[in-house]
């Protein structure tokens, strides 16, 4: 949770921000989330809000207000807050049931579940500070306080003091978390062998198959078969602006050619009377 002030109007303004509840979402409207977004914009806008973190929860305002207009993600921030409502509502009941079970442990007077209640939930077992710290470091027969001469060495620190402050189970997390370093580590670096071996080797092949090799049989097929594409591409083309294109007229191009015939039995016998008939001559005959 993030706490963020603003002197803007001679007043403290403190804004929580976290994941799960920025403000009150419950019951609100989208035209009210707008407005309520707008003002809480405005305390902790980094121009006006003179808090070194400012930026971040503005940052974290406008993603959450996008969240909110979707309806997926503001249904599951409802139902965040519900469990978070009810986990409250549990704790301020188990809260009087105790206060009232130990009246009754008062008062002599003892139920079922009392003892339950009275117990509370088991903490698990802490060091104390004297365990964990260590006293500040001084040489021997050297007061704690010198004020008569100057160190004419460097201060000397303690190294490392987990040998004295781990429990037993902090040496198991760091033994685990030291194995996963160096086995993670120790594939990095196979891993990295492996490019360096692969890669030189891949080049110079690939160097010598492009200087030396001509194409495969495969690659000259495909090439062949796209200069054929291109070239009947570009006689289309060039077919196509010598020769315009004309819609199909039948009569027009049927008829092309030929001379046009009547069937007319006056125009028939007209034309064969002049082809056999007579000369103007007269002609005579022995």
């Amino acid at each position: 949770m993030l706490f963020l002030t603003s002197s803007a109007a001679s007043k403290q303004t403190t804004v929580a921000v976290n994941g799960a509840r920025l403000w009150p979402i419950r019951n609100q409207t989208t035209p009210n989330l707008a407005l309520l977004y707008w003002k809480l914009s405005l305390l902790v806008h980094p121009d006006k809000c003179p808090h070194p973190s400012a930026q971040e929860a503005f940052v974290k305002l406008n993603n959450a207000f996008k969240d909110l207009q979707d309806p997926d993600k503001r249904g599951a921030i409802d139902e965040k807050i519900k469990k978070k409502e009810e986990m409250e509502q549990f704790e301020i009941e188990l809260k009087a049931m105790r206060e009232a079970a130990e009246w009754r442990r008062l008062q002599g007077i003892s139920l079922e579940g009392d003892e339950e209640l009275l117990a509370g939930p088991k903490q698990a077992p802490k060091r104390d500070e004297w365990m964990t710290t260590l006293p500040p470091e001084r040489k021997a027969g050297v007061p704690m306080h010198s004020t008569k001469s100057f160190s004419m060495h460097g201060k000397e620190g303690r190294v490392d003091t987990s040998a004295w402050t781990d429990s037993p189970l902090d040496r198991a997390q760091k033994a685990q978390q030291s194995y996963l370093e160096a086995y993670n580590k120790t594939k990095a670096i196979a891993e990295g062998e492996d490019s360096k071996s692969k890669n030189p080797d891949a080049s110079i092949v690939d160097k010598y198959n492009s200087s030396k090799r001509s194409a495969s049989l495969v690659q000259k097929h495909r090439e062949s078969k796209k200069e054929k594409k291109k070239q009947k591409q570009d006689e289309k083309e060039e077919w196509e602006g010598n020769h315009p294109w004309k819609p199909w007229d039948r009569e027009k191009d049927l008829s092309a050619g030929r001379q046009k015939v009547s069937l007319d039995p006056e125009n028939m016998s007209q034309g064969l009377s002049s082809r056999f008939a007579s000369g103007a001559v007269q002609r005579n005959f022995l």
